[in-house]
């Protein structure tokens, strides 16, 4: 289905978003929107309610002069303040449909910005367009990512590491479990973005301006050295980092999706297999054995129930694919962002399913009806559809808001799985249970 000409309910966020879950997992980065103060406000209110953590975007704070006269001036006065005032090892500089609506030059901009700021030359500045109204969340997260290898990778003696490129939004616990994973299998890495800290820090009585955590910037510039890379997150798009870095710097790129599942894991653990010549430990040899029993276990109650699964793409195909394992009937499959390559993966994964790219929840609502869905699947933006159909809603992945928890949710990996089945198998339970004491 083509994208709809107004959203009235979207089914995703705004490039510039994207990009700061980027930004936050560079080491001592500070993100910088250049537009009106409106979009940083947004941005870090609709973070803050999704990570529970305090998130700071500074601002150009374009005024309705700067849209007339340009807004260089204003640019170059906050990447000025951010540097007195957060003392960044780099800013992660987005623009908004503001400043690419007048048309400012943000590069030339940053150039003139270090001429006259000698001082300011140890600051690395990554330039990245992500103008709202071009596309969603995930493209100005796959956009930021590119920005940065193209920034910062930069070739000198090979260092035999596999990059672990995470190509899309994925939970702070959903990185640690792929460094620990890593760490596991005693493979050198260098893991790019890394918000395992960022988003998810320890109380602190004095937190630093910028949190500690992320990917240093001499980790970035050394996977223009690495063995391999491979992006996890990367079925459908969100691939170019890795080919930027396979094409400029002849590291072997292997895009795959997320490991959600039995299928999607084992691709990733024959993937590292083959790269490193390591075998999988042992203990993830269990994970993958209590999983099928997981899988067994919850055969009966999850077989042929009628499911909607929406949210950002990768996570549905994800999704999809191992609601195939389980038996499951996926009937309606919905992304914000355009992509034909979704559609086609999706319509390939689940062949009954309806598949909808660039739509809103008015869409998904029509289909879910049509479909006579028993459980929806995906962030709590689908909460106004699911209480008036009265239908099951299992929140996952980016955003969630109305409950706790969302930083440490984790379906990644044969461990993640068998936690998915619980909860896919209870939300049906609880909701079977309202219904009978609903009934007279």
């Amino acid at each position: 289905m083509s994208q709809s000409r107004a959203a009235v309910n979207p089914c995703s966020m705004c490039m510039p978003l994207g990009s700061v879950l980027v930004f936050r997992g560079i080491d001592g980065c500070m993100p910088l929107f250049h537009g009106s103060q409106g979009c940083s406000t947004y941005m870090r209110l609709y973070l803050a309610h999704h990570f529970r953590e305090s998130v700071d975007i500074a601002s150009s704070a374009l005024s309705e002069k700067a849209a007339v006269y340009g807004g260089a001036a204003n640019l170059k006065k906050g990447l000025k303040n951010v540097i007195k005032g957060y003392s960044p090892k780099a800013i992660g500089l987005s623009t908004t449909c503001l400043a690419e609506t007048i048309g400012d030059d943000v590069v030339r901009t940053v150039r003139e910005f270090l001429e006259e700021e000698p001082d300011c030359r140890s600051i690395t500045i990554i330039p990245v367009s992500t103008p709202s109204y071009a596309d969603s969340h995930e493209e100005g997260y796959s956009a930021a990512l590119l920005a940065t290898v193209k920034a910062l990778a930069e070739r000198s003696k090979p260092n035999r590491k596999l990059n672990l490129v995470v190509g899309t939004m994925i939970s702070p616990a959903e990185v640690r479990y792929l460094k620990r994973l890593l760490g596991d299998w005693a493979a050198e890495f260098i893991l790019l973005p890394d918000i395992s800290r960022t988003f998810d820090a320890p109380i602190s009585a004095d937190p630093p301006r910028i949190p500690a955590g992320g990917t240093t910037l001499e980790e970035i510039r050394d996977t223009a050295n690495s063995l391999a890379s491979i992006t996890v997150g990367a079925w459908a798009n969100h691939r170019a980092a890795g080919e930027y870095l396979e094409k400029e710097f002849s590291v072997p790129h292997y895009p795959l999706p997320l490991p959600i599942g039995l299928k999607f894991t084992d691709m990733l653990m024959g993937r590292i297999e083959e790269i490193t010549g390591l075998h999988m430990p042992e203990a993830y040899e269990q994970e993958r054995g209590c999983l099928l029993d997981a899988i067994v276990d919850a055969h009966k109650l999850l077989a042929d129930v009628r499911t909607a699964v929406y949210g950002d793409s990768e996570m549905v195909l994800g999704l999809l694919n191992f609601m195939m394992e389980l038996g499951i009937r996926p009937l309606v499959a919905a992304t914000g962002g355009l992509s034909k390559a979704f559609e086609k993966l999706a319509k390939e994964i689940a062949p009954e399913a309806v598949v909808l790219a660039g739509v809103d929840f008015s869409d998904i609502d029509g289909e879910i009806a049509a479909q006579e869905i028993e459980l929806m699947v995906g962030p709590f933006t689908g909460r106004q559809i699911a209480r008036a159909r009265k239908i099951p809603l299992l929140r996952v992945g980016f955003p969630n808001h109305d409950r706790f928890g969302a930083s440490r949710q984790s379906l990644l990996g044969y461990q993640g799985a068998a936690g998915l089945v619980d909860d896919l198998a209870n939300t049906l339970l609880e909701e079977r249970e309202r219904s009978s004491e609903r009934s007279p």
